[in-house]
């Protein structure tokens, strides 16, 4: 597992885009904290930059299967 920093520097991005592509489940990630996480090594695979203008992050998101939706949380009750 490795930190947010490692990850970025492994993959040869920022740390804001390492987020995002959490988010978007190109990289999985792992809470180890309230608000901190460790992150899975990228494997023989890893993630590549692009140009987001022509190839979105959501598409590319789809592409690999990996998709979630940005609450990974359950909600419970109706509308307040």
């Amino acid at each position: 597992m490795l930190t947010k920093e490692e990850m970025a520097a492994r993959l040869g991005i920022h740390m804001h885009t390492l987020i995002r592509w959490a988010e978007h489940g190109l990289v999985t990630r792992h809470a180890y904290n309230g608000h901190a996480f460790l992150y899975e090594p990228p494997g023989q695979n890893p993630p590549l930059k692009q140009s987001s203008r022509w190839n979105r992050l959501v598409d590319r998101a789809n592409q690999t299967g990996k998709s979630r939706s940005k609450s990974s949380r359950a909600t419970r009750g109706g509308a307040v």
